[in-house]
Parts: C-alpha cells; sequence; structure tokens
C-alpha cells in the first residue's frame, strides 16, 4: 500500500499517519492503522507510540545483530591466521630438529662405522636417507607456506591502504595520486622509510602527515612574501638605473649580488 507519509516500522510493518488516513478514509481520530503482513489493522491511536518504539527497537535490533555478524567473521578470520601461523611454527620446529639430527649423522665415520659393523651401518645410513628426504619435503612446505602468507599480508596492506586512499578522497579536499606522492616524500624528509609508509593505513595518520606538509607549505609562502615586501628599494643614480641596476622586480640571490656590488663600488 502506497502513501507519501508512510513511516516504515519494520520488515512487513507499515505504520501511516493519521492525519492523511482521517482525509482518505474518514477514520476515526482516537484511532490509526497498521499494515502487517499484508494485512491492515485498526488500532487505538494510543498505541501508536508503543508501535514507533518497537519498530525502532526492532531496527536497532536488526542492526546490532548485522554488527555481531561482521564481528564473527572477523573474529573466525583471526582464529584461521592465528591456527596457520600456528601450524607453521611446529612445522619449523621439526625441521629444526630433523636439521639437528641430520648434522649427527653427517658427523659420523660411514667407513669406520661400515668396517666395524657393516649392517648397523647400512641400517644408520637407510635411516639418515629418510631423514634427509623428510627434511626436504618439510622445507619445501615451509617455504610454500612462507611465502604464500607473505602474499596473503601484501594482499591484506594493499586493501587496507586501497581503502585508504578512498576515505582520504572523501575527507581531503584535492586528494590525488600526486598529492600522495609528496606527503611521502615530505615524509621521507624527516627519516621516514618506505616499509614504515606502507604500514601506515591509518588515514588518521596521512591526514595528519597532509595537515603538517600543509602548513609548511604555507609557512614558505609567507615567507617569501614577507622577503619581497620588506626589501628596499635602492635607486641608482646616472646610468646604473639600468639593466644592471637593483630593481625591486629581481630574484632575492640576484638583488643582493647586485647591492653588494653597488656597494663594492661605494654607492
Amino acid at each position: 500500500m502506497e502513501h507519501d507519509d508512510a513511516y516504515l516500522a519494520g520488515e512487513g510493518d507499515l505504520v501511516r499517519d493519521d492525519d492523511r488516513m482521517l482525509e482518505e478514509t474518514g477514520a476515526d481520530p482516537e484511532m490509526f492503522e497498521l499494515e502487517l503482513d499484508g494485512q491492515v489493522h485498526t488500532l487505538p491511536a494510543a498505541l501508536k507510540g508503543a508501535v514507533l518504539r518497537q519498530a525502532d527497537y526492532t531496527r536497532k535490533t536488526q542492526e546490532l545483530a548485522e554488527h555481531r555478524r561482521a564481528l564473527e567473521a572477523e573474529r573466525e578470520a583471526l582464529a584461521a591466521r592465528v591456527n596457520a601461523h600456528q601450524g607453521a611454527s611446529r612445522d619449523e620446529q621439526r625441521l629444526a630438529a630433523l636439521d639437528e639430527q641430520i648434522e649427527d649423522f653427517q658427523a659420523v665415520d660411514w667407513e669406520g662405522y661400515a668396517a666395524e659393523d657393516p649392517e648397523g651401518a647400512q641400517a644408520s645410513w637407510s635411516t639418515f636417507q629418510r631423514l634427509a628426504q623428510a627434511r626436504e619435503q618439510l622445507a619445501y612446505a615451509v617455504s610454500h607456506h612462507q611465502e604464500r602468507s607473505a602474499l596473503q599480508a601484501a594482499r591484506e596492506a594493499a586493501e587496507a591502504m586501497a581503502e585508504t586512499g578512498r576515505k582520504l578522497s572523501e575527507e581531503i579536499e584535492g586528494w590525488s595520486p600526486e598529492v600522495a606522492g609528496k606527503l611521502v616524500d615530505y615524509a621521507q624528509a624527516f627519516g621516514v622509510t618506505m616499509e614504515e609508509l606502507r604500514e601506515m593505513a591509518d588515514p588518521r595518520l596521512w591526514k595528519l602527515l597532509h595537515k603538517a606538509w600543509r602548513a609548511d607549505q604555507a609557512s614558505e609562502v609567507g615567507a617569501r612574501e614577507t622577503a619581497q615586501a620588506v626589501r628596499p628599494a635602492v635607486s641608482i643614480s646616472g646610468g646604473g638605473g639600468g639593466a644592471g641596476g637593483v630593481r625591486d622586480e629581481l630574484a632575492t640571490k640576484e638583488w643582493m649580488r647586485r647591492r653588494n656590488e653597488q656597494m663594492a663600488r661605494g654607492r
């Protein structure tokens, strides 16, 4: 049922404005209509506030449930990363233990051992070969896991920085990749490394950096304008006011050079 002043009370619930309903239906002013599951019910007006409060409660409850689901998804993702890290740590520990065992076998004098105990040497050699093969397979698994973890971390960092860029483009007027590059140069001038900047995905930190950069820019412009305003005008008598004279429109460095020349000539 369509109505310009309809109020969405919740899923399937529609409460309509009293005054408009009186005009359209001539209903009792002490009553109001509520649409629920496709059926219209006429209820006392005294209940309208309670219905609207219930609708607001339902909406907030749904929002809270969505928030909880999002938190639960994040918690599960974190738990999966922790389990993967713990699994990798156990494999690395096993790899270290295999390395120690293999080092012991590598220190054996196999020729002397075989001369004294051929059968024992053969059995030990077989064990040595099995350990070496197991070590190679485990090392490959650990390396593969480390590569996947590095790729995953890089992908997550890139996604975080992309989200930071989107937020900054909404909150900072004129934000662009060129501005971001200038901020990187500005930060590096203070010793901040690219690795540190890549980890700085918090948009608040970039906003602070942008504010400092803009303040320094404004300060430099102000200093140049002040220098231009206070620089004295020097007049040169005779032919000195030509191309080689001192004029206000000269750059500061050139102005000083010519002025020094004048002073050296005793003018």
